[in-house]
């Protein structure tokens, strides 16, 4: 049957933004932030005997657990990069998807650590986590298509996505693509 359908596909991303454009326009070094955020975590961890790593905003209101300045510092780098990546991404989608609206943005930093204590590598992984500047977003892009056939079109729609942002972020990982 032909026609006009328009077909919406939702997409959940991982990017991670360059280093040299974070230091070109932030006074911290998101890297520096995370390495101290990790080594105040750990020391809170130890010494309240935790079995785990919890989330940044489990911090806010614990006093004396992580310097109030580098939790200021980690919410300014936040902001920016939250910011940054919802700009960017909209700017470079556009071209590829009749539309795009981004319905989530959340830094790592924020979200719970797969890293445990016991790990050998713990405080580096933690350490990666806590840097501000890997941004999970989730996605509604919409494609208008003659065919109404759907197949495969939450694929194409992943690999659009993949191919439009990766020459401006470090890191793009499309975690999942799903007809809505």
């Amino acid at each position: 049957m032909p026609g006009i359908h328009i077909i919406r596909v939702a997409v959940t991303v991982s990017l991670k933004v360059p280093e040299t454009v974070l230091e070109q326009r932030l006074v911290a070094s998101p890297a520096v932030v995370g390495e101290e955020l990790a080594r105040q975590v750990q020391a809170y961890v130890r010494r309240e005997h935790m079995g785990y790593y919890p989330p940044l905003d489990f911090f806010k209101d614990r006093e004396g657990a992580i310097e109030a300045e580098l939790m200021d510092t980690a919410q300014g780098i936040a902001w920016f990069v939250t910011n940054l990546v919802r700009s960017e991404v909209l700017h470079r989608l556009r071209a590829a998807f009749s539309s795009v609206v981004v319905e989530d943005v959340r830094l790592q930093a924020f979200t719970m650590p797969t890293a445990r204590p016991t790990q050998p590598n713990a405080l580096h992984e933690l350490a990666r986590h806590y840097t501000p500047d890997v941004a999970r977003l989730s996605l509604l892009v919409s494609s208008i298509e003659r065919r109404p056939d759907v197949e495969g079109v939450d694929r194409l729609a992943a690999h659009k996505v993949q191919r439009w942002l990766e020459r401006d972020f470090q890191q793009v990982e499309v975690t999942s693509a799903q007809l809505t």
